[in-house]
């Protein structure tokens, strides 16, 4: 019984372990994605995009996604200025990227993590 309950936790920490893999390379395929739809014109703003993690938080793990950097003063008010007309590239470049995804990610996230573990 004690060998069960070692192998379980064992099991725990290597889930959420491939959990945080599986996030972070669903949240490096968004990023690809929200790259494609941000305005450029100095391309400034779209290489400055990047993710961050996976950062363990309590029992969950999460990334962080976002634009910014040397852009940081103009990355917000390009990505809500809905009314702004760019020759290329659209606002909301992240946010539309995550909403169309949100009914797949968590499939996604465990068909990965299915994958890694071998089952």
């Amino acid at each position: 019984l004690q060998q069960l309950g070692a192998r379980l936790q064992a099991l725990g920490v290597q889930i959420s372990a491939e959990a945080g893999n599986a996030l972070r390379a669903e949240a490096e395929i968004e990023m690809t994605e929200a790259k494609r739809r941000v305005p450029v014109k100095t391309g400034s703003l779209k290489g400055s995009g990047h993710v961050i993690g996976p950062i363990p938080d309590g029992r969950d793990v999460k990334v962080v996604m976002s634009f910014g950097g040397p852009a940081a003063d103009y990355a917000l008010y390009v990505h809500e200025n809905t009314e702004a007309l760019h020759p290329n590239g659209q606002s909301k470049y992240l946010e539309s990227v995550l909403l169309e995804s949100a009914p797949h990610l968590a499939q996604r996230i465990a068909a990965r993590i299915k994958r890694t573990l071998g089952g």
